[in-house]
């Protein structure tokens, strides 16, 4: 039995001897917490910092944050008064606060200690109503003027003007803290520049697929393989999937095992669809009926792809003859 994590502490963790085999092919170590409780975890967990306990730490942190009093305490407008009498069952300790405005709210412990809740929601609501935006610029839209409409939230609707001409509404929050970019004209431009240079079949790029390029903040120079921990991990992505390949000792194994899979999900699949998209191309209605689909699967760290539909038994002749 490969002893390699064995007697090794991770975290709160101490793996002890013997592993099973999940069923997705990952191995998953017979641990002790150090509280005692015993538990089989998944040896990426363990190598990667995903699990560092049985809970009992997450447990034990929770109980500090409860015991902490913030009565009397001033965030930005607001004054706690005691502790929430309704607690969320996974949401922290609540607190009840009085804003300055005379309005009460219960808010989180964490939004009070991070300033990421200072005020009931009044002083945003009265920026909404209050802030004059006209004339400004907001990426393509300029606002012109507000309408007497309100968004769900109390936000004044303003009226726009996008520079490709089209006047469209746009709520303050929208325009100031969103990411709006035009009213919807440099979206419809990018999809439809992307349609004309891009086959995306099954959620699937298949320039993607087909390029060799290294990402630029990839440190090993090779495509799914990363270094962790003085170890490499293989991976590769497919159908926005993640399919992890393993953990190995050195890069050359690694490597290969990207390559494998890169042979079978990549390649097989680039040089199908060449074939499908010549057929479709000659007959329409054929390829609407038989549209492409793929089934990935994964026995231990080994991957096969199984495509459909299966090119009629006259295809390869014809395409052949075209090709000629």
């Amino acid at each position: 039995m490969d002893k390699k994590l064995t007697g090794k502490r991770f975290d709160r963790w101490i793996v002890l001897d013997g592993f099973i085999t999940a069923a997705g092919g990952e191995r998953k170590w017979l641990c002790r917490c150090d509280c005692g409780t015993e538990r089989y975890v998944l040896e990426r967990s363990l190598l990667y910092g995903g699990s560092k306990s049985c809970g009992c730490l997450r447990k034990e942190k929770a109980e500090k944050a409860r015991a902490y009093d913030l009565t009397d305490k001033v965030f930005g407008d607001l004054t706690v008064l005691k502790k929430a009498s309704f607690q969320r069952k996974n949401g922290g300790v609540w607190w009840t606060c009085i804003c300055t405005c005379g309005n009460r709210c219960d808010v989180s412990a964490t939004l009070l200690i991070t300033g990421r809740k200072t005020s009931c929601g009044c002083q945003t609501i009265k920026k909404y109503v209050s802030s004059d935006i006209s004339g400004k610029r907001f990426r393509k839209l300029i606002a012109l003027y507000p309408t007497d409409k309100r968004s769900a939230k109390g936000s004044v609707i303003w009226h726009c003007r996008c520079d490709c001409g089209n006047e469209v509404d746009f709520s303050y929050n929208e325009l100031v803290y969103g990411n709006l970019q035009s009213c919807g004209c440099v979206k419809r431009e990018h999809d439809k520049k992307l349609t004309s240079f891009l086959n995306h079949v099954e959620g699937t790029s298949i320039e993607t697929i087909k390029s060799k390029k290294v990402p630029s903040d990839n440190t090993t120079g090779y495509r799914g393989v990363y270094n962790i921990h003085g170890k490499y991990l293989a991976k590769i992505v497919f159908q926005k999937k993640q399919y992890y390949l393993g953990v190995f000792e050195n890069i050359e194994d690694a490597v290969k095992a990207r390559q494998e899979a890169e042979l079978v999900l990549f390649d097989g699949f680039a040089d199908y669809f060449e074939s499908w998209k010549k057929y479709a191309n000659m007959f329409p209605d054929w390829a609407v009926s038989n549209p492409i689909k793929l089934i990935v699967s994964k026995d231990n760290n080994t991957l096969s792809v199984s495509i459909l539909p299966e090119l009629p038994a006259f295809c390869e002749p014809v395409l052949n003859s075209i090709e000629a």
